[in-house]
């Protein structure tokens, strides 16, 4: 009888030398969460009996995909903004104002989704067909935003060199 890994006997200890390699890379800030992810594929794929073969090698694996899910995922996202709104309406007696005012500040971490749009359909004649049916899919359609180029490529029909492509020309117009 072999001795196999299951959730219950899983020591998640033993992915500390994995996650000390593979992580020093990766953006302190971002650690916790790539760290998160690739546990829970670990443990899903323990659960499912999909560990072919033994588990440091699998894990290995699967955090290095974790890293470069994340990081795809993350540079995908085009909207993350942030806005603090302050307001007052009357008197501000440590200031020694009587007066209204009203400040807001606003932080854009990405680009922002409208800004792409405009950029993509001003250089639109520069995209091939079925590029422009790729980024109009994933620009204008609900949800499209949320999958990846490759997935929108096979949704349509069309080949995955045409996703990567498009992908690439969107990326180098929108950092000009």
């Amino acid at each position: 009888m072999t001795n196999q890994t299951t959730v219950a006997n899983f020591d998640i200890e033993t992915l500390t030398p994995i996650f000390n390699f593979i992580l020093k890379g990766v953006r302190h800030e971002d650690r916790e969460e790539v760290k998160s992810e690739a546990v829970l594929r670990i443990l899903t794929a323990i659960d499912k009996r999909q560990v072919k073969k033994d588990v440091f090698t699998f894990s290995h694996t699967v955090v290095q995909r974790a890293v470069y899910d994340y990081y795809r995922k993350n540079n995908r996202m085009i909207t993350k903004n942030s806005t603090l709104v302050n307001y007052c309406d009357g008197a501000d007696e440590e200031q020694g104002s009587t007066i209204d005012f009203f400040s807001y500040a606003t932080e854009e971490v990405g680009y922002g989704l409208s800004d792409v749009k405009t950029d993509y359909l001003n250089n639109h004649s520069e995209f091939t067909p079925q590029q422009r049916k790729i980024i109009d899919f994933m620009l204008f359609t609900e949800g499209g935003i949320d999958m990846k180029p490759t997935e929108i490529s096979n949704f349509l029909g069309l080949d995955k060199s045409h996703a990567s492509r498009a992908m690439s020309k969107l990326k180098k117009l929108c950092q000009s």
